[in-house]
Order: C-alpha cells, then sequence, then structure tokens
C-alpha cells in the first residue's frame, strides 16, 4: 500500500511538472490582437525583460534627422516605418528616394492623429506616387502612437520621436517654434528586431502578432503592468521625463514608491497658452505624495523615459495616460545597456537644471 501511494504521488507532481512547463510555454508568447486590439485594455501581468544591451540612443534635438536620413539611405533591401506623425520633409525626401532606387518601402501612418497637423492622406499619397506601399494603420486602436523604423530587417528604431523638424532637431510651428526632447534607440537584437517586425506585420495585415520578448513595452498589451512593475522594482531613484502625468494607476504607484523612501524625479512640459493643464491634476496628485516635479522651459518634453536605480530604464512612445497604455498602438522597450543609461542619467540631470519648479 505504501508503494502504491508513492508511484501515486509522483505520478501526480509529473504530471502537475508537465502542466506547469506546458502554461509556462503558452504564456511565453504575448499575443496582440490586430483586429479588436485597440478596444482589448492591458490585460499582460507577466514578467518584464531584465533590458536589453548592445543598443544605441540618439537624443534630440542634438542629433537633429541627419541619424534617421542616413539610415534609410543606406538600406539595402528594405524600409518599413510605422509612425504617428510624418512629416519632415528630409524624411520623405530620403524615403522616396529608395523607393525609386526599388528596395521594399512600406509605411503606416495614422490617420486622424490629435491637433491635426499636415494632412497623413496627402502625405500617404505622395508616398504612393514615389512606389512607396502606404497605408492608414489599423483602426482598431484609438490611435497608432508608435514611432518605429525597421531597416533590411535587421535594425529596429525604437523611437520618442515622431518623424517631424520638431521632434528631429528643428522647431515646430504648432508650438510656437519649439524643439522637443527626443530618445530614440537602435537595436540589432534579433530578438528584438523580429518582435517588432511581428508587430509591423499584424498591424499592417490587421491580424494577430506572437512574440516571445520581455523586454518590448507594447500597448494595448503589456505596458502598464511593465510601468509599474519598473516603478515597484525601485529601490533608491527614479528618473522620468514625460509628455503625460494623467493616469492614476501609474500616479499612485509614484506615491508609493516615493512613501517607500524612492527619491522620484519628474520633468514634464510647460503648460503653455491659457489652454488648461491636463497634467495639473497628476502633478498635484503626485507632489502631494512625496514626489520632485519641474517643468522644462526650454525644450518641449515630448521624451518618455523612465530609468530606475541607474540600472534599467525604459523608453518608448508610450505616455502616462489610460489612453496610450489601454487603448494604443505603442511600443517601447526595457534597455539595461550601460553607455545608454548614462547617457539617460546626463541627459535628464541637464534637463533637470534647466527645468522650474511646479
Amino acid at each position: 500500500m505504501h508503494v502504491f501511494h508513492s508511484r501515486k504521488a509522483a505520478y501526480i507532481i509529473a504530471m502537475m511538472s508537465i502542466l506547469c512547463t506546458f502554461l509556462t510555454s503558452c504564456n511565453s508568447s504575448i499575443s496582440i490582437s490586430g483586429v479588436g486590439g485597440g478596444n482589448g485594455g492591458n490585460s499582460s501581468s507577466g514578467p518584464i525583460g531584465s533590458g536589453v544591451q548592445g543598443v544605441r540612443v540618439f537624443v534630440e534635438p542634438d542629433a537633429g534627422d541627419h541619424i534617421i536620413t542616413s539610415a534609410i539611405i543606406s538600406a539595402q533591401n528594405s524600409v518599413w516605418v510605422e509612425m504617428y506623425l510624418l512629416s519632415d520633409r528630409n524624411v520623405i525626401r530620403a524615403i522616396e528616394e529608395v523607393a525609386h532606387k526599388g528596395l521594399e518601402v512600406r509605411v503606416m501612418l495614422e490617420p486622424h492623429p490629435f491637433g491635426g497637423g499636415p494632412s497623413p492622406r496627402r502625405t500617404l499619397d505622395l508616398l504612393k506616387a514615389a512606389g512607396v506601399q502606404a497605408q492608414s494603420t489599423d483602426p482598431s486602436f484609438t490611435l497608432t502612437h508608435e514611432k518605429g523604423m525597421i531597416i533590411d530587417g535587421s535594425t529596429a528604431y525604437i523611437m520618442t520621436s515622431n518623424f517631424t523638424r520638431a521632434a528631429l532637431g528643428g522647431s515646430g510651428g504648432n508650438r510656437g517654434g519649439t524643439t522637443n526632447r527626443e530618445y530614440d534607440i537602435v537595436d540589432n537584437n534579433a530578438q528584438d528586431v523580429q518582435a517588432v517586425i511581428a508587430i509591423f506585420n499584424a498591424d499592417w495585415s490587421h491580424t494577430t502578432a506572437q512574440f516571445n520578448d520581455p523586454n518590448l513595452v507594447v500597448s494595448p498589451v503589456n505596458s502598464r503592468n511593465a510601468f509599474t512593475t519598473l516603478i515597484g522594482s525601485a529601490h533608491n531613484t527614479l528618473l522620468i521625463e514625460a509628455e503625460e502625468m494623467n493616469d492614476s494607476d501609474i500616479e499612485q504607484a509614484l506615491v508609493s514608491a516615493a512613501q517607500h523612501g524612492v527619491h522620484i524625479q519628474v520633468i514634464l512640459p510647460t503648460a503653455r497658452g491659457s489652454s488648461s493643464n491636463s497634467n495639473s491634476q497628476g502633478i498635484s496628485t503626485i507632489k502631494q505624495g512625496g514626489v520632485q516635479v519641474k517643468e522644462d522651459p526650454r525644450l518641449y518634453m515630448h521624451a518618455k523615459i523612465i530609468v530606475v536605480d541607474g540600472q534599467r530604464a525604459f523608453v518608448g512612445s508610450e505616455n502616462i495616460s489610460a489612453q496610450s497604455l489601454n487603448q494604443n498602438r505603442e511600443l517601447g522597450i526595457i534597455v539595461s545597456d550601460g553607455s545608454v543609461l548614462s547617457t539617460l542619467e546626463q541627459t535628464f540631470q541637464q534637463d533637470w537644471g534647466d527645468s522650474q519648479s511646479v
């Protein structure tokens, strides 16, 4: 009888092990819905990555548009772009040039960007006339706010920058000629690139992408979990540059971290003109919770970064807002590369010195 029960217990343990292995393998692929994906919320709560290494970052406005245009013109086989705003004439000319050379050039643009601006439809028509495969983004998402580019299927650009003059070192007329602060990651890591390709193809065909990459931060899939996990993992410091502070869950996560002794510094854009400041309530909440907040009057703070203890950081298109995390298509990445982290921290400290307390 004792042998029987021992064998039965061993059998149960073995079956449980197999089941756990199966479930783990199922969860390793994040499924992103193309059709209906914009309304699906942000359900993934799995672990996030420790951060990719071996990537590069370039910082705007210092870098200008040369890095982007050079990457496009130097492409040998293909240029794929999934973008919220595309209006920079130098970038458009570079895209047209490689299309005339016969490369595979595919461009997706958000058809209804907030605040209007140059007509995306006119830009798409212009690109089509040059031989570009160009179309609007997947309407399942409230907005496609991603700023992504893939060169030759081997290099992914994961950016906070739109392809506009204000984002790429020039000055934009829509904000009184202000130039943006932006950070753009250049990534040759094969796992990251294949995941970005899968997302692009899914969004292009309005289908479902599956990928396995815990370092990617993707809305509306895992970005809320990634933000709260990153903030909750901080032991000493959090450095944040953001365009928005308009999500109660993230604000409460920041307050909780501050109350646990984490030193948190946040830089937001200066409220301009007579329009109401949509960040005011969020600023009040986190300030009352012990977070230091400043606004940058020199550059328009369009950047989206979270640096945790100087050890890993988020860089990407996601804003701290419910729509960005729950309803938009957004793309970001977690990095742990020492050189990139050093650049992010040094630039943040420069911006902090230029900014004014709220």
